[in-house]
């Protein structure tokens, strides 16, 4: 069974590297199963072609939900990876997919991050308005803060946090890039390096990096990624808990700041963005065609 799904996954893999606009998207996660299946869902409905999941060390459903969608579904991968030491088990992982990578670019994300390419029908119609001459698009954050929610049990992330910062918010300067596979000199945990061609915003034009991962300026022209990194303060501590992935196990730079007062800092909630209701119909489809696979119902609520 498991040669025959290997067989079928190479196919499926060779049709789709003569596809000049396929697009792979990695993530690495520990114990985001409750998260998982919408992610997927969405990600799924705006046109991933390939999804690539990284998990480091989960002891929750992570595998079992693999285990069930992957024969399914074939555009869906789990790859186990524990964290090594001395090192960022991020990093690494996302250096090593491109080894494998089957489609002409790639993107990396967290599972608290949904890319929202609302001016466009699908990624592929935003990938075929960049030029020949760019490597790499840079995609800026947007900021949604709890939306009023105290705790777990809302239901659907991307239904029940709707209210975000105001524009100008200093978070919002930083990106995830969308690049082509082809030239990758290096990949970090926000952005991705080439030899090659020109580093955009979705403005189209250059831009100049003010730190690592961040832009000079901030762009919404038609995508831009909900950072849904608050939820609600249970949540917020509980991920902070599972440390700094930029750093390995044991390094002091891995403990983040769970504290209320830093929750505070980023639950931002003056302004409402519905943009990535734009893909309802899309996305509905996928969730409730996984939710079917693993036997669950639909959470559409909202």
């Amino acid at each position: 069974m498991k040669a025959l799904l290997r067989l079928r996954r190479a196919l499926a893999d060779r049709a789709l590297r003569e596809k000049p606009h396929a697009v792979t998207l990695v993530a690495i996660a520990r114990n985001e199963g409750a998260y998982l299946v919408e992610w997927l869902a969405f990600h799924l409905a705006v046109g991933f072609d390939r999804i690539i999941v990284y998990d480091n060390e989960s002891t929750d459903d992570t595998r079992t939900l693999f285990k069930a969608l992957g024969p399914r579904d074939l555009r869906l991968r789990r790859v186990p990876w524990p964290s090594p030491p001395g090192d960022s088990a991020q990093v690494l992982a996302y250096h090593h997919a491109l080894v494998s990578l089957a489609t002409p670019w790639v993107m990396y994300l967290d599972l608290d991050e949904f890319l929202v390419p609302f001016g466009y029908r699908d990624m592929a119609s935003l990938i075929g308005a960049l030029p020949a001459d760019v490597a790499s698009l840079h995609i800026n954050w947007r900021g949604f803060g709890s939306s009023g929610h105290q705790g777990p049990g809302y239901g659907l992330v991307t239904r029940a946090f709707s209210h975000c910062a105001p524009l100008n918010w200093s978070n919002h300067y930083h990106f995830k890039t969308l690049a082509r596979a082809k030239g990758i000199t290096a990949v970090r945990i926000h952005d991705i390096r080439h030899n090659h061609g020109r580093r955009i915003l979705s403005d189209g034009q250059t831009f100049s990096d003010t730190s690592e991962g961040t832009s000079d300026r901030i762009v919404y022209e038609g995508v831009q990624i909900n950072h849904y990194q608050c939820k609600t303060l249970p949540e917020f501590q509980a991920r902070m808990r599972r440390g700094d992935a930029n750093y390995p196990n044991g390094h002091p730079g891995r403990i983040r700041d769970g504290s209320l007062e830093r929750f505070m800092v980023l639950d931002r909630n003056e302004m409402e963005d519905r943009a990535i209701r734009a893909f309802d119909t899309a996305f509905e489809a996928e969730y409730r065609r996984l939710c079917a696979i693993l036997g669950r119902e639909p959470a559409l609520s909202g």
